[in-house]
């Protein structure tokens, strides 16, 4: 499982939300945390990043953002040699079969329905994790 020092993008156009699950990482143990309102700041957030010692581990994103999408912003990190396999998991409040697969299809790492609890988010974390480390030994 990513460890507490996880060093996390979170990306959501609603302040409400990015509270929300800030709160929920900080209870699920985590305390390295990037906050930004849309995709634009998310990718300056990352190409900042890259010229410092603290690279992010994880990003979360919500989907329906002005601008940008977050299904944008997913096949922007995935298209770029430097973020590409950062886990990516997509926070929304559709549930439709074509954002789902199309997500699938750019690589996302999972995918979380709102409203959700913190079992949903360390759930899908999990998920993450071994999707992008099968060789671990995460329980």
């Amino acid at each position: 499982m990513f460890g507490r020092d996880t060093h996390i993008l979170l990306v959501d156009d609603s302040i409400h939300m990015r509270r929300l699950i800030a709160d929920t990482l900080y209870q699920l143990g985590f305390r390295s945390l990037v906050s930004c309102s849309d995709a634009n700041e998310a990718l300056r957030a990352l190409m900042t990043s890259v010229k410092s010692s603290k690279k992010f581990d994880l990003i979360l994103s919500d989907l329906n953002m002005p601008g940008p999408s977050g299904l944008d912003f997913l096949k922007q990190v995935r298209n770029s040699d430097s973020f590409k396999q950062i886990p990516f998991i997509l926070i929304t409040t559709e549930s439709e079969k074509g954002c789902v697969l199309e997500a699938a299809q750019n690589g996302v790492s999972s995918y979380i329905v709102k409203p959700f609890t913190s079992g949903t988010l360390a759930e899908r974390l999990m998920q993450a994790y071994k999707k992008h480390y099968p060789d671990s030994k995460a329980s």
